[in-house]
């Protein structure tokens, strides 16, 4: 691939070409993710659980979202805490959590992704704080909180060509780093070695992801991406006060007071950013406060964490496509805070001769969905019926092909009966890291299952069924 284009038809050639090889071969999961995740907050029958599902499928990004999803800027702090992926999906709703998934997604896909990590954060940061500002300028004037988020999703992807460059585009960022370090002004740098600018050819890695309904260059996006990089030297040199005016005019307002604001949204901004785990360097009033830690790779039991999951269950379900979130939180529970490396609840077909895994959650959770697939019975469902909770070392040879199909030396079932009828089964091990499965993780599994299995028999009739 030529490093630099030599005429137009070259340069729109080698162009096009850079646009496909990173939509195609570089950046695999990031395109469909993001399209998954899109299509599940955007259908007619937006579902919490489907949305939670896209994102518990990746334990970084289910990180990230948990992290910011309790940054200040949301208000979620101190006992509001929120510890799980389906509380968090009910308590900030489908649209500003799809912004929170999309601005996570993107960070962990590219953040440090390249030798040129430097200016791969700075674009990540300038992006958000782009997003930040228009969300707040849409919300001023009175927008609703739909249109507000999705054009936060704009602003952010609207950088997304810029990102994808510093992290894949080898030659091509090589000559524009050069450039930039010479002093050169960025738009003409773009131009002179792509052939075209940056936020072209974020339109077209969004386009080749079918992602064209975020690309409307709405012009509240164009300002925000022009205050964050006019705010990168401070709010008082002649850009940024020059924008400042623009957006008092739109808004009718001070001229002070905008700047205030303005200068409030960009802390909102580095909060967020930090929480991602993206060093807010281009960002003023970068703020430093402390944030959760990750979740380490393996969960360690933590009771206060029990505690306050155990409360979030009583809020999450509350109608019949709510119920799936109940049984999901549970599960997230078990395994964030009880410390369990799996977990499972199996449901059973109409015609109960056969138990099918319908959520799994943890290490190796392909496997165990896979393992969890087994012929049922009447004395299988005696067996289950017969203890609360067992243990499969206590438990009866009807169940024993269960233990010997997901090759766990210990593991807790538990059945799930409404109204005196087995629905399902919770299933619990720690295979993956032969950890011991003792009297205290046997016992926080008990108590989720019982807060479950409590609220969802109190749960109005219609909304227990299906």
């Amino acid at each position: 691939m030529p490093a630099t284009p030599t005429n137009d038809a070259t340069g729109n050639a080698a162009f096009h070409s850079l646009a496909q090889r990173i939509s195609e071969q570089e950046m695999p999961a990031f395109g469909p993710t993001l399209h998954e995740l899109l299509h599940a907050t955007d259908a007619d029958e937006a579902s919490g659980q489907q949305v939670a599902e896209v994102i518990l499928r990746d334990p970084g990004l289910t990180s990230r979202v948990l992290r910011a999803a309790n940054a200040a800027h949301l208000g979620l702090t101190g006992d509001s805490r929120v510890v799980t992926v389906s509380r968090a999906v009910v308590v900030l709703g489908l649209n500003p959590i799809r912004s929170l998934c999309i601005s996570a997604l993107a960070v962990e896909t590219l953040a440090g992704a390249s030798r040129y990590a430097h200016r791969v954060e700075q674009a990540l940061g300038r992006a958000l704080h782009a997003a930040v500002q228009v969300r707040a300028l849409a919300l001023r004037q009175q927008r609703s909180r739909e249109s507000a988020e999705r054009l936060f999703v704009e602003a952010l992807l609207g950088s997304i060509g810029e990102i994808a460059l510093w992290c894949f585009g080898e030659s091509y960022a090589e000559r524009l780093d050069q450039q930039l370090q010479l002093g050169r002004d960025p738009e003409q740098a773009e131009h002179e070695v792509l052939g075209a600018s940056l936020h072209k050819l974020s339109r077209e890695l969004l386009h080749d992801w079918r992602l064209d309904a975020l690309q409307a260059d709405s012009p509240e996006v164009t300002l925000g991406h022009r205050l964050s990089r006019a705010a990168q030297q401070g709010w008082d040199n002649a850009p940024a006060r020059a924008l400042t005016r623009q957006v008092a005019n739109l808004l009718r307002q001070d001229e002070a007071l905008t700047q205030r604001q303005l200068a409030d949204n960009a802390r909102e901004a580095a909060v967020l950013a930090q929480a991602l785990g993206v060093a807010p360097h281009a960002i003023p009033g970068a703020v430093q406060a402390p944030l959760p830690e990750p979740e380490p790779s393996l969960p360690e039991p933590d009771l206060a964490q029990q505690l306050r999951a155990l409360t979030e269950l009583a809020s999450v379900a509350s109608s019949r496509r709510e119920l799936p979130l109940l049984l999901e939180a549970c599960l997230e529970g078990m395994h964030r805070a009880v410390g369990i490396d799996r977990v499972a609840f199996c449901l059973l077909n109409p015609a109960r001769d056969r138990l099918l895994a319908r959520i799994v959650l943890g290490i190796e959770a392909d496997a165990l969905r896979g393992a969890l697939d087994l012929p049922w019975d009447a004395a299988r469902e005696a067996a289950l019926r017969a203890q609360p909770v067992l243990r499969d070392d206590a438990a009866p040879t009807e169940l024993a092909a269960i233990t010997e199909r997901t090759g766990a030396q210990a593991c807790l079932f538990a059945a799930f009966v409404l109204e005196g009828n087995l629905i399902g089964m919770f299933y619990a091990d720690r295979a993956p890291s032969a950890r011991p499965l003792d009297d205290a993780v046997r016992e926080g599994f008990r108590a989720f299952v019982s807060q479950a299995q409590l609220i969802a028999r109190g749960l109005p009739r219609a909304a227990r069924a299906g």
